[in-house]
Formats: C-alpha cells, structure tokens, sequence
C-alpha cells in the first residue's frame, strides 16, 4: 500500500535494500511497467491514458529521459548517432536531430568524441553520453537507475553535479542504495516493506 507524490523541478534520491522494489517502481513511472494494482499520475493526468497502442512509447519520448547504470549505448553506432537515434525516433528531422545531438555531447565535455564508439570511452565518457541521450528529447522528468554504480568515487561525483545542475529546471529521480550519494540530493525517500517514506536530505 503505497501512496506518495514526487516534488517537481528537484532532485529526489529514492533509497532501499536490493530486491526492496526500486527499479520496479522507477519503471512504473517510467510507464515501462503497468501496476497490478493502484494508479499512477502524472501532471494530473492518469497513466490509464497511456496504457494502449503507442501512447506509452510516445510518452516516453516526449516526457522522460532515461539513464541506466550499464549506460545502455548501441556498440555499433558512434556517441553522436546513439544520441540522435533517440531524437529521431520521436520524430526530429536528421539534421536538427545532429545539431541538438551535438550540442549536448558539448555539454557533457564530449565535444571530441562525437565519432568514437562506446567501447572506445571510458566508463564516465559512455555515462556522459547516456546523459546527453536522456536530455535529446528535452524531457521534463529524468529517471536514473544506479547510474554511478560503474563508476569510480571521483568520476561518479562528476556525474552527479550533472544531476544536480539538471534539477534546477527538470525533475530528476534517482535509485541508490548509496546512503552517502543521497546527501547530495533535494529529498530523499526509503522504500522498504512496499511502503515510501520521506526525509530532508
């Protein structure tokens, strides 16, 4: 039984013990999943109403973006085109889907990369990358699954000055078991027992 709203335009860290439902609940929000039971909004609307055809997908692509801890980037494509794929699936003609595509890997200090393929960036540069993709789309929430879980101590912090320079405009919610990492946040809540509960970071 499980009832909570999330704050808009922050950096909420989602805490809880492995096998604890976190990802589950990450990927309901992310209407990658439907609940058994209950129901999910979003900006008052109900999930109900993305429940058939395409509508999910096309409330993916527009509303959220995604960044997961094993960077999810095609082997066979450059960083630059993993990022433009995202934005040409939801519809961006090619060449604005590059120049957007771009323009974000510059953000992310991969302005140099643009050509390389994933297995050639080391593990920080394909997270940076899995950012820019989660951001081509310009989508109002990010949801991120343990995406410093690869990372080393000092390339990890990196990362999340990115999530923290994100909320300042979008929301932004992050899964950890990391009690440390969750310092770092605008709010943090602990799933445990399928319950959430909060606490002032």
């Amino acid at each position: 039984d499980l009832s909570c709203g999330f704050v808009r335009h922050a950096w909420t860290v989602l805490l809880g013990a492995s096998g604890s439902g976190k990802t589950t609940l990450l990927n309901l929000i992310g209407a990658l999943e439907t609940p058994d039971a209950g129901e999910l909004f979003y900006d008052g609307r109900s999930y109900r109403e993305f429940a058939s055809g395409g509508a999910a997908a096309h409330f993916r692509s527009r509303k959220i973006g995604f960044v997961f801890q094993s960077y999810q980037l095609l082997p066979e494509f450059s960083i630059a085109e993993n990022v433009m794929i995202a934005s040409m699936l939801a519809g961006t003609p090619r060449r604005n889907a590059r120049k957007r595509a771009e323009a974000l890997l510059d953000r992310v200090g991969l302005a140099d990369r643009l050509k390389h393929r994933p297995t050639e960036l080391s593990g920080g540069e394909q997270q940076r990358a899995a950012i820019a993709r989660a951001l081509v789309n310009d989508p109002e929430l990010i949801l991120a699954d343990e995406p410093t879980g690869n990372l080393d101590s000092a390339t990890g912090g990196r990362i999340l000055d990115f999530f923290r320079e994100l909320a300042h405009d979008r929301t932004v919610i992050m899964i950890t078991h990391n009690e440390a990492l969750a310092k770092e946040a605008d709010v943090v809540m602990r799933l445990a027992d399928g319950r959430l509960s909060q606490a002032g970071a």
